[in-house]
């Protein structure tokens, strides 16, 4: 490559890079490029493990908590608390709706009531708010029933159980 043309070459190369320089024509029919659609909705996943009931010896309380007997109270069964949690998109706008247990078997309870976590026993549903990332950690919920006024819980099989909704609307 002799000077000369080494001279043109350069003198071309700074032509295309330099600022306000010329560029190629589009050729051809431009394309657009689309992406798909996407859904934005609310969700909450709720996990749930069940627990167990037991009756005080004098049948006069079935319960998930050994705590909820007066005194030394005894009971038949094993008696654990159920445990619930959630993952949600709702972040702090949302919470979780724990219903009022329902007891079915021999006899209708005359009171039913739920304690979550460290609360208090309550006879209403209770609603729990979710964390800042739309979370409910793994709670324990227990279940407590008391027998028809002036008697006793009769024989027979008896099965508790509560529901657990989401909710996009804080507490």
């Amino acid at each position: 490559m002799t000077f000369a043309s080494l001279s043109k070459f350069v003198s071309a190369l700074l032509l295309i890079t330099a600022p306000g320089a010329a560029f190629a024509a589009t050729v051809g029919s431009g394309g657009t490029v689309n992406f798909g659609q996407t859904v934005v909705s609310n969700s909450c996943a709720i996990s749930a493990t069940d627990g167990s009931i037991g009756v005080s010896g004098n049948r006069n309380l079935i319960t998930s908590d050994s705590g909820a007997g007066t005194g030394s109270a005894k009971f038949n069964g094993t008696l654990a608390a159920a445990s619930i949690s959630a993952l949600s998109n709702l972040t702090i706008t949302g919470s979780v709706i724990v219903e009022t247990p329902t007891l079915s078997g021999g006899s209708t309870p005359s009171s039913s009531e739920l304690k979550i976590g460290n609360t208090g026993w309550s006879a209403q549903k209770m609603v729990l708010p979710l964390g800042s990332e739309g979370e409910l950690a793994s709670t324990p919920v227990h279940v407590k029933f008391s027998p028809p006024a002036g008697s006793k819980f009769a024989n027979g099989t008896y099965t508790a159980s509560t529901t657990v909704t989401c909710s996009d609307s804080a507490p």
